[in-house]
């Protein structure tokens, strides 16, 4: 198959789950907005008013922090049941196992630009001040997509032999939103504990979005940050594909 035609059927495949995505929903699309925004709405609640963190523009920095963390937990979690919902189509049709991936992720990468825009609301109307190193976030949300379908692929990969593997990710998913300082700032943080952090490139993503975009640029917005997290970034994607591929030959056998 030729590559325009991989890049077609990715277009097809990631359009109709969009569509079917909130098929039969009052709210449809709406809900891809109003989730994030919901748990903003309560995490801003308890930590504005029963616990207040001294961060400036707090309600942009957990916004944000929300919005990117969704994005990684909805294509790693989204993976694992892609290859099981269209088991019917790969026992019927050869192609490449990876677009369905890939198709999957793209989906979820609009949500997030569609996120992104309800973030920028925010930030407009709450009279935060623009700064041309704002633009860093789209480096920022690269490396996060490359993180996450590396992620995706090798979830993917285990998941038709081991299916606890869904709910082992899940509970990491739930742990790791609290481990990453996405609700409290990580000054509150002793600093011997900020390199175990920071280990996870997605604490230095969110960390370096917030550092953009809202305030002043700083360590995480540095090349050599870049560079740890393109480094991670590829190196998993890499060998998420390689095991994806190797297994996907029996795919349609475990489903």
């Amino acid at each position: 198959m030729a590559r325009k035609n991989y890049l077609f059927l990715i277009a097809t495949i990631a359009v109709t789950d969009f569509k079917l995505k909130y098929d039969n929903s009052f709210l449809g699309y709406f809900w891809s907005l109003l989730k994030p925004l919901l748990i903003f709405g309560t995490l801003y609640l308890v930590f504005s008013v029963f616990t207040r963190w001294d961060v400036e523009n707090y309600k942009l920095y957990l916004l944000l922090g929300i919005v990117l963390w969704s994005f990684l937990a909805e294509v790693t979690l989204n993976s694992m049941v892609l290859l099981q919902g269209k088991a019917s189509v790969l026992k019927k049709v050869y192609f490449p196992r990876w677009v369905i991936v890939i198709s999957s992720s793209l989906v979820s990468l609009s949500t997030l630009f569609l996120n992104i825009i309800i973030f920028l609301f925010f930030f407009i109307i709450s009279g935060a001040h623009f700064d041309f190193s704002a633009l860093l976030l789209v480096i920022f949300v690269f490396e996060l997509y490359i993180l996450s379908v590396g992620l995706a692929f090798l979830l993917c990969a285990l998941f038709p032999k081991f299916r606890d593997v869904y709910h082992t990710w899940e509970v990491f998913v739930q742990l790791g939103f609290w481990v990453t300082p996405i609700v409290y700032p990580i000054s509150i943080v002793p600093v011997k504990y900020h390199t175990m952090i920071f280990l996870n490139p997605v604490a230095r993503i969110i960390q370096g979005s917030r550092e953009a975009v809202i305030g002043s640029v700083g360590e995480f917005s540095s090349f050599g940050n870049h560079a740890i997290i393109i480094c991670i970034s590829v190196s998993l994607l890499a060998i998420g594909l390689g095991l994806f591929n190797k297994l996907s030959r029996s795919f349609a056998e475990d489903l």
